[in-house]
């Protein structure tokens, strides 16, 4: 843990932009207007990197100065959808400005990891108290709404999970957490029975049981099965895959991009996949343990947890042992808010590493 740079957290990130990248020009060959998408795609790794190194370079405790300023944009931006957003596959989720669209919530997703950092600041308790608990849970239940109202439920369940996260890294009394599992049963209860929209309960079934709409909802699910399967030990090759090729694979430079890759490269490229994933998460584990102080460790750790659970979901989905949710992989999924916000959580991590020995 010598030095001000962590080479092996860098390394995995550009080892994840590279196959990620590989894997996008692939499966954009299917998709109309492909090139353009490739070509878009480049542009905002090179302006995600730019901004990665802005946040690397300025001390993280100066951008947790900003975070109030930050969250409320944010906010104002997640508002701001609802009324003008454009809406894509049933949720509103998007706003369009003009030669690009923005996904505001992915950006959320750092300016709330930043606001539990700010709240976190100066605290010295080993626990959180009652105050520091309703302080969290209002900071994350005000996006977690708004984008419920969009509705975008996958998106949603991440902020709660790295939420969930950081609370548990800062820490709780026992009989706190029997409460908030008693609490979080009673709100799936209520969302399920009224918040869930009919096809979103419809995803949820078939999820348990594909075949019970193998043409429809379910299509998604076993197509992807067929593409994982057939990569077997090493592959097809790369563009060689023919559920992408012949576009039985739905969706796939999206939500089912990891199934283009595991078809093409097989089990050994998907174990690499997993093992640079493996690297890069417990590598930010490690800088929360040495960050010098709970907001640099609020950062870390709750970067890890998001990408562990991207990463979980993501692969998980494609096998068909989790629903198909929307959420991206990280640094695979076409899409420019959530890799421009990955790269800059990333630089935000690094930065912690740097200063951890550091006194403001």
């Amino acid at each position: 843990m010598k030095g001000r740079f962590d080479f092996l957290l860098f390394l995995a990130v550009l080892l994840a932009l590279a196959l990620g990248m590989v894997t996008l020009s692939s499966a954009a060959a299917t998709v109309k207007g492909g090139d353009a998408l490739v070509s878009k795609q480049l542009i905002w790794i090179c302006a995600g990197l730019t901004l990665g190194s802005i946040a690397y370079i300025v001390n993280y405790r100066v951008w947790i100065e900003f975070a109030p300023v930050l969250y409320g944009i944010a906010m104002a931006l997640l508002v701001l959808v609802l009324i003008l957003g454009t809406t894509v596959h049933g949720s509103r989720s998007w706003l369009n400005l003009g030669p690009f669209r923005l996904q505001p919530s992915e950006p959320v997703k750092l300016t709330v990891l930043l606001m539990l950092a700010w709240l976190c600041k100066g605290d010295k308790s080993s626990r959180l108290d009652i105050r520091g608990i309703f302080k969290s849970a209002f900071a994350l239940g005000i996006p977690v709404l708004l984008i419920l109202l969009q509705p975008d439920f996958g998106t949603a369940s991440t902020f709660l999970v790295m939420g969930a996260g950081c609370v548990f890294l800062l820490g709780l009394r026992p009989r706190v957490y029997v409460i908030l599992f008693i609490l979080l049963a009673f709100v799936g209860f209520g969302s399920w029975h009224y918040m869930f929209k009919p096809y979103q309960k419809e995803r949820v079934l078939t999820f348990f049981n594909p075949e019970r709409d193998p043409l429809g909802r379910g299509y998604h699910v076993i197509q992807s099965k067929v593409a994982v399967g057939s990569g077997q030990l090493t592959g097809r090759g790369y563009r060689k895959g023919t559920q992408s090729r012949l576009k039985y694979l739905p969706e796939p430079h999206t939500d089912f991009i990891f199934a283009v890759f595991a078809e093409e490269f097989g089990f050994a490229g998907v174990a690499v996949a997993l093992t640079i994933f493996f690297l890069m998460i417990s590598r930010m584990i490690i800088i929360a343990r040495v960050a010098y102080d709970k907001p640099g460790m609020v950062i870390a750790f709750g970067s890890a947890v998001l990408f562990f659970y991207q990463i979980t979901v993501s692969s998980g989905m494609i096998v068909g042992l989790l629903p198909t949710t929307g959420i991206p992989l990280p640094f695979f999924s076409y899409g420019g808010s959530g890799i421009i916000t990955y790269l800059i959580m990333a630089g935000l991590v690094l930065n912690v590493f740097r200063n951890r020995f550091q006194r403001v």
